[in-house]
């Protein structure tokens, strides 16, 4: 693929990533489920996927991330959601974000 093509493609599609991590939608789906609010549902939905991963596999992964920031919330946040329900908020949160904002078609 073509550098120019690949930024295109990333400039189109970021905003319907990015939007996940700054919609109303996704804190209420991660109090749903037992999640605090402020950074924890941001880390934990994004590591979720790995499974209940320790502080310092998502430090790790997300390397740009002050470590005690994530150990604050990592594992803790484990003994209050599933990585599966955490999973299964994020989705709904993104349906119901996208349907709000781009409707239902």
């Amino acid at each position: 693929m073509e550098p120019v093509i690949a930024r295109q493609t990333w400039r189109t599609l970021e905003p319907l990533h990015a939007m996940i991590y700054f919609v109303a939608e996704a804190a209420a789906e991660y109090a749903r489920v037992g999640v605090p609010p402020g950074r924890a549902g941001y880390f934990a939905s994004r590591a979720a996927p790995m499974g209940a991963v320790s502080a310092e596999t998502v430090i790790a992964t997300f390397f740009n991330f002050n470590p005690d920031i994530i150990s604050a919330v990592i594992p803790a946040t484990w003994s209050s959601s599933s990585p599966a329900d955490l999973t299964v908020a994020r989705l709904r949160a993104a349906d119901a974000a996208l349907r709000r904002l781009l409707g239902d078609r």
